[in-house]
C-alpha cells in the first residue's frame, strides 16, 4: 500500500481549495442554493483554467491521487458541482452518474447538461433514458429525477472510480466539519468557560477525530488498490470506503449538530450546510443499509483481499439472508 500522496497531488488540491475560497467558499453552497442552474458555467469558470478537467485518473498513480485530491478540497469547501463525476468520466463521455437500483430514481447533480454514463454500486452498467428538473426539496436541493435501464452483469467502466471519488469529496466535507466544530467548542462557553474544556465534549472529539482519520487512511488504500488495475478487487475495496464514508458521515455530523448546540441547525452555520447538502452522497445512490448488503454481495462474488482477506464465495450464504 501507498500511504502518502505525491506532492504534485497535494499542490493541485490546494490550488483547487484557493480558487474554491477566494470565490466564497462554502457560500458558494449558498448562492448555487438560490440559483442551481447557475453552477455548470460557474464552476467551470473556476476550476477550468486550473487545467483540472485535462486529469487522466486512469494514466498513472499521481493522476489518480490528483484528482481525489481535487475532490477533497472540493469537498472541504461544499462544492456543489459533480466534480468527482466529470474526474471518473469513461472513454467518450463528459461525467458518470451512480444511479440506484431500487426505491425512488433521484441522482444528485443530474440536472447538469452533460454527456453521462450511468452506473451501480454494484458497478453494473446503466442506460439513462430520461433525467429531470430537481426535486427542489430541503434535503435534496441538488438531486433531480432520473429513468435508467440497468444492465445487470455488464460492468461500467471507471465504477470504482467515482465511488471512490465521491468517497473522498464526503472525506473533505467531514475534515472540514471537524475543523469548524473545534473552533466552535473553543469559542462557545458554559459555566465561564469554553466547552472544550469538558471531558465529554474531549471524548466525543476524539471518537470524531478517529473517524475522520481512519476514513483518511482507508481512502488512501482505496486509491493504491485502483491503481493496481484489478477491477474486480477495486470495486468491493471502493464500495468498501463508501460504506465507511456513510458511517463516518453520521458520527462527525451528529457531534458536530451536539455541539453546535440550537446553532447546528440554522443555516447561518456551516454545519448546517455541511449536513444538509452531504445528505444527497450520503443516501444516494444507495442508502447505509443497502449498501452493506452490496458489499457483502461483492465479497461474495470476488472476495476481499483487504487486512484480513475474505475468499470469494464465504459471504453468500449470509449475503442472501439478508437481501433486501
Amino acid at each position: 500500500m501507498k500511504s502518502t500522496v505525491s506532492e504534485e497531488a497535494l499542490e493541485l488540491g490546494q490550488a483547487v481549495g484557493e480558487a474554491i475560497d477566494a470565490a466564497g467558499g462554502v457560500d458558494l453552497a449558498r448562492e448555487f442554493e438560490r440559483n442551481p442552474a447557475a453552477r455548470g458555467k460557474r464552476v467551470d469558470d473556476l476550476l477550468g483554467p486550473l487545467g483540472i478537467w485535462e486529469i487522466a485518473p486512469r494514466e498513472d498513480q499521481v493522476q489518480l491521487e490528483a484528482a481525489a485530491e481535487a475532490c477533497r478540497a472540493a469537498g472541504g469547501r461544499l462544492l456543489m458541482y459533480p466534480i468527482a463525476e466529470r474526474l471518473a468520466r469513461p472513454e467518450g463521455k463528459d461525467a458518470i452518474l451512480l444511479v440506484p437500483t431500487t426505491g425512488r430514481r433521484v441522482a444528485v447533480h443530474a440536472d447538469i447538461d452533460l454527456d453521462w454514463a450511468a452506473a451501480t454500486l454494484r458497478g453494473d452498467s446503466a442506460q439513462l433514458t430520461h433525467r429531470g428538473p430537481l426535486i427542489g426539496e430541503k434535503l435534496a436541493k441538488f438531486v433531480a429525477e432520473i429513468d435508467a435501464e440497468i444492465d445487470e452483469g455488464v460492468p461500467q467502466e471507471n465504477a470504482e472510480l467515482v465511488i471512490a471519488l465521491q468517497s473522498w469529496w464526503l472525506l473533505g466535507v467531514l475534515e472540514r466539519s471537524l475543523a469548524d466544530t473545534v473552533v466552535y467548542a473553543n469559542e462557545r462557553e458554559q459555566f465561564g468557560r469554553p466547552i472544550i474544556k469538558f471531558q465529554a465534549t474531549q471524548f466525543r472529539l476524539s471518537d470524531v477525530t478517529v473517524a475522520v482519520q481512519g476514513l483518511a487512511e482507508l481512502a488512501k488504500y482505496t486509491l493504491w488498490s485502483i491503481a493496481q488495475g484489478d477491477r474486480a478487487t477495486a470495486l468491493v475495496d471502493a464500495v468498501a470506503l463508501r460504506v465507511s464514508a456513510v458511517q463516518a458521515a453520521d458520527t462527525v455530523l451528529r457531534a458536530g449538530h451536539q455541539l453546535h448546540g440550537a446553532m447546528g441547525f440554522a443555516d447561518e452555520t456551516n454545519i448546517s450546510q455541511y449536513s444538509r447538502h452531504s445528505q444527497g452522497y450520503r443516501r444516494l445512490p444507495e442508502g447505509e443499509t443497502r449498501g452493506q448488503l452490496i458489499l457483502a454481495e461483492l465479497i461474495a462474488e470476488s472476495g476481499w483481499a483487504s487486512l484480513f482477506p475474505i475468499a470469494a464465495g464465504a459471504a453468500k450464504r449470509d449475503a442472501a439472508a439478508v437481501r433486501v
